[in-house]
């Protein structure tokens, strides 16, 4: 009987092992890294009278995401991202953005590869960091979509890179100096529209909680 015992529990273990997911309902799953992004930029300023339009590059440093596992599929989590957009007036425009976030787990049966795609809502700022009159300032709401694959080296460690789209609404907020350091704002005409794609390559972390329980694939 108890040799009967003894087969059965390896035969379970087995089974659960090979059934092992990356991800499941009370999976915290944390990352951070660093990346770059290609905006598009179309804006209005009162101070010269003139529309501008162009791309520029955004440097992300630090990028960190943190996430609760509710079903074997879904999770929910926030963002944040500390951005440089380039120059203005003088200085660097260096913003904050921060999400909550809704993902969904499309590939995750097995606990080294976990394939995400979310979406959320949230903050947004950015400012001049300038000594001289002249300079930006701006906050609203960001939109951001994202497809991140995951990959594990062990039980708790692993690498991923994601790739995301952000759309920043900040006409609502938005400040300009000039040189003189008289303010413009929206009520004047000034706008500021703002979207692009973003890169990212970091490391990830998981951990099982409630007793790393874990759903057997269907």
């Amino acid at each position: 009987m108890k040799k009967l015992v003894v087969v059965l529990a390896i035969a379970i273990l087995g089974m659960t092992k090979s059934n092992a997911q990356s991800f499941g309902f009370g999976t915290i799953t944390a990352d951070a890294g660093f990346g770059f992004g290609m905006y598009g930029i179309r804006a209005y300023s009162p101070v010269n009278q003139e529309e501008h339009t162009g791309l520029a590059i955004v440097g992300t440093l630090p990028s960190v995401n943190a996430e609760f596992g509710l079903l074997r599929l879904i999770g929910v989590g926030v963002h944040y991202r500390r951005g440089t957009y380039g120059g203005y007036g003088g200085g660097k425009i260096r913003g904050n953005d921060i999400c909550g976030m809704v993902n969904l787990h499309l590939a995750n049966k097995k606990d080294k590869f976990d394939l995400l795609i979310g979406a959320g809502y949230g903050l947004s700022n950015f400012k001049t960091n300038t000594t001289t009159n002249e300079g930006i300032k701006a906050s609203g709401g960001i939109l951001r979509i994202h497809v991140t694959p995951k990959l594990y080296f062990g039980k708790y460690v692993g690498m991923f890179f994601r790739v995301a789209y952000n759309k920043h609404m900040l006409n609502n907020n938005l400040e300009l100096t000039d040189s003189s350091g008289k303010l413009w704002t929206e009520a004047d005409g000034a706008t500021w529209n703002m979207g692009g794609l973003e890169f990212n390559l970091g490391v990830a972390m998981k951990l099982a909680l409630l007793g790393g329980k874990k759903e057997e694939s269907k």
